[in-house]
């Protein structure tokens, strides 16, 4: 029988008739992933996520969310509608996973995109992600120098599709197609980009976030996408500066894999480790 946990509230989610709430729970705050354990004598409860893999040996993790960074008065903006935005507050309803639904790599901060049963990094790939994962809030873009506006000490401006191939790899993730990259980015104030408002950092930003919760979607960072073929790859979304040109359709074409630049970064995907099964038609 599958587990079943439901968003009740900014704050709230719900199992065999339990609520739980994040507020209850110290250590919880904005841009934590969050899982739920079951007690072996009993009953449920929350605490931070550290890794899926390091479970107490008194509970059983049944599954988890990410605690956003979307505020509780967030409402209908650009392309998001309330209803979507409401699904959006606080514990992102995209990211809710249980260990029949999840992705085949750590669930921490990915939001699921039931069009192409896939499930998409929150934010943009950042340059601590052997210590965070590849989506985690407040921390630097991976790439990008300390320039321009950002702040970026660890910023690095050469690297090349292999690398995020690699770190993909690393994480047990994969590239972002173009189809999903569209579907995902969805919501987004379209025509724009982030400017100023870019400093290099993964975090909330309103104009920019999709209506699956993806963070700074678009005009921010291009990000990578699959090959073309073995010399060429896509760009996808915009950079911060790309203006009325950056979007969810924004996508630059034929470029070489062996580039680098200092506005090209990376987030990722990861397949569902059940996949659903489409029905012919």
């Amino acid at each position: 029988m599958q587990t079943l946990i439901k968003k009740v509230g900014p704050t709230k989610v719900e199992i065999d008739s339990t609520v739980l709430d994040v507020k209850d729970y110290k250590g919880i705050k904005p841009g934590s992933d969050v899982v739920v354990f079951k007690a072996k004598s009993g009953g449920y409860k929350l605490a931070l996520n550290m890794g899926v893999e390091n479970r107490e040996t008194d509970y059983e993790i049944v599954g988890g969310f990410h605690y956003s960074l979307v505020p509780k008065d967030f409402v209908a903006r650009n392309n998001i509608s309330d209803k979507r935005a409401k699904k959006l507050r606080g514990i992102n309803e995209f990211s809710i996973w249980t260990q029949e639904h999840r992705p085949t790599c750590s669930p921490k901060g990915m939001s699921y995109i039931k069009k192409y049963d896939v499930w998409i990094d929150i934010y943009m790939c950042n340059n601590e992600h052997e210590k965070y994962g590849t989506s985690a809030a407040g921390l630097h873009f991976l790439a990008g120098g300390n320039s321009y506006g950002r702040i970026n000490p660890n910023g690095n401006e050469d690297l090349l599709y292999k690398d995020f191939e690699a770190i993909a790899k690393q994480h047990g993730k994969r590239l972002i197609t173009w189809d999903e990259f569209i579907t995902a980015a969805r919501g987004v104030k379209e025509f724009s980009s982030a400017g100023n408002d870019d400093n290099g950092v993964t975090k909330h930003h309103p104009d920019f976030i999709s209506k699956y919760g993806i963070e700074q979607a678009t005009g921010h960072n291009w990000i990578w996408s699959e090959k073309i073929d073995d010399e060429l790859a896509v760009r996808l979304g915009g950079s911060r500066g790309y203006g009325v040109s950056a979007g969810s359709r924004a996508s630059h074409w034929g470029y070489s894999v062996w580039s680098s630049g200092w506005g090209v970064g990376c987030r990722f995907a990861c397949d569902s480790l059940n996949p659903v099964k489409k029905s012919r038609k």
